[in-house]
């Protein structure tokens, strides 16, 4: 959709066909809104949701930034091109709804911002969607190149990473991704909900302590502690 203002330079909106506001075009041809929409292309692409666009380091709650994980989240950001060169990852442990996925999207977005190709995956959802090209011929390109880009992207963030480790399809594609990806030097971030021994004694159990181990010693580990956010939001929503 043109905005109006720049309407005679051909300009367009580069969205999914509106502009939020026609009043706001600049200079008679730049879009103040072009900018933004690229950005939230680029997010939408990389796979981050909606409820995370907007949060940054300095808008996480304070009950995130006053912790060991933040600071470990922020030394790693302003290493990010050593980190990307030796292959190492970012691994955070911590229960439901302390804001693990919260910090890793503000290290994703950064690693973006520097020109750098991410993707943001649940591990779950994996298998259901390559498997979807089996019972979907119109999205089998699509799934084709997401299996593409969870090997070739610069950074992968894998979530909630112990939801899977009981489903042998689900580990097999795990184990797959994590082993090609550190075999050719390629950082991987992944949250888990439980604590780093225990995630090592169930993985270790179902047979894929190779998989923790290279997760383990290819990424800086942290714990994410704190209250629940989500029932703290829930709860001021209800007052």
């Amino acid at each position: 959709m043109f905005c109006r203002k720049a309407a005679h330079l051909n300009s367009h909106c580069q969205d999914y066909g509106s502009c939020p506001d026609y009043s706001s075009c600049e200079d008679y041809g730049i879009c103040i809104h072009e900018e933004e929409t690229r950005w939230i292309l680029t997010m939408k692409r990389a796979g981050i949701e909606k409820r995370y666009w907007k949060i940054e380091f300095e808008t996480l709650a304070d009950s995130i930034k006053q912790t060991e994980a933040y600071r470990k989240a922020i030394h790693y950001v302003e290493h990010i091109t050593e980190a990307y060169r030796n292959g190492y990852g970012f691994g955070l442990f911590g229960g439901n709804g302390v804001g693990k996925t919260s910090l890793l999207c503000c290290i994703l977005k950064a690693v973006l911002r520097k020109g750098y190709s991410a993707l943001l995956i649940e591990s779950p959802e994996i298998p259901v969607i390559l498997n979807r090209r089996k019972t979907n011929k119109d999205i089998e390109n699509e799934a084709d190149s997401l299996e593409d880009r969870l090997f070739q992207d610069d950074f992968l963030l894998l979530d909630d990473l112990n939801a899977g480790y009981e489903d042998e399809y689900t580990m097999a594609w795990i184990q797959r991704i994590v082993l090609k990806r550190v075999n050719e030097m390629k950082p991987i971030l992944f949250t888990c909900d439980l604590v780093p021994n225990e995630m090592a004694r169930r993985w270790m159990q179902a047979g894929y302590n190779r998989v923790y181990d290279r997760l383990r010693t290819g990424s800086f580990i942290s714990y994410l502690e704190g209250e629940n956010l989500r029932e703290r939001k829930a709860c001021f929503l209800l007052k």
